[in-house]
């Protein structure tokens, strides 16, 4: 039985923490508020300035799963650097540090285009691009260390397509068409979960995984689809040369980890169902 703390129970982290006590583990969580899955101990804090309290039993494997309090340049650093760098040093008082799995963003590549994957230089053009890489290169100099970093997350809780459908249809602009990627959120449970058995059978695990489905689509694409199934088609045009990055996962193409959801069509039809 490993020891697993998972620093953030947001709609990743949550799952994630009752996967791994289902499979016998015992699990930790920090996180803002006072609730969480049955069976893990919480430690409510504010990593960005609370005092930081930690398990007092040895972390065999510590995902850091961080939100920020606001979507501007402070906000980022304060969640991805800030709060990391505590959390770190916490640790590193107690024991010697665990391998990390921490999840990032695509947006590292930036607005470059191509087909980036793990193998590609990251060249970040925005804010949180830039703090995003930098988190990941503190961290890997600290420790063992996995970035996992995801393109658009959709599912339960993230229907931003769902709505953007419903507002063209109510009279808002279109977005101007370009390729988008994405990736349920069960499938980065799943790819979170994959990265940690991997370290806690001592095998060596990748610095960068990828983590985004198998079809790259135009936004206008996926909107058309979505309101195809609704019955209210937009009809929206689909150009074919638009801007935009098409990113591929060398991870799951290579068999580490199987797609629940390979595709944004069987994603958002079990989103429409449900």
């Amino acid at each position: 039985m490993a020891h697993i703390l998972v620093a953030g129970l947001g709609d990743l982290g949550r799952p994630l923490a009752q996967g791994w006590l289902a499979a016998g583990h015992q699990v930790s969580g920090i996180r803002r508020g006072q609730d969480g899955p049955a069976g893990v101990d919480i430690y409510s804090q504010d990593l960005t300035s609370d005092p930081l309290q930690l398990p007092p039993d040895q972390i065999d494997l510590l995902y850091i799963i961080m939100t920020p309090g606001s979507r501007d340049e402070a906000g980022y650093r304060a969640a991805y650097l800030q709060a990391p760098a505590r959390l770190l040093d916490a640790l590193a008082r107690q024991q010697p540090l665990p391998p990390v799995i921490f999840v990032s963003s695509t947006a590292v590549y930036g607005d470059h285009g191509g087909d980036p994957d793990e193998h590609t230089e990251p060249k970040p053009d925005a804010f949180n691009g830039r703090i995003l890489l930098a988190a990941e290169q503190e961290i890997s100099l600290r420790t063992l260390a996995t970035a996992v970093r995801f393109s658009g997350i959709y599912g339960p809780g993230r229907e931003r397509l769902l709505k953007q459908a419903e507002n063209i249809r109510a009279g808002a602009a279109a977005p101007v068409p370009q390729w988008t990627n994405r990736i349920h959120s069960i499938d980065c449970v799943g790819i979170l979960q994959r990265v940690g058995d991997g370290w806690l059978s001592g095998d060596m695990q990748l610095p960068v995984v990828v983590g985004t489905d198998a079809e790259p689509a135009l936004n206008v694409s996926v909107l058309n689809w979505i309101s195809e199934q609704t019955g209210e088609p937009l009809n929206l045009f689909e150009p074919d040369i638009v801007p935009g990055k098409r990113i591929r996962s060398r991870f799951i193409s290579e068999g580490q980890y199987r797609l629940v959801y390979p595709d944004y069509r069987q994603g958002y039809a079990a989103m429409l169902n449900s």
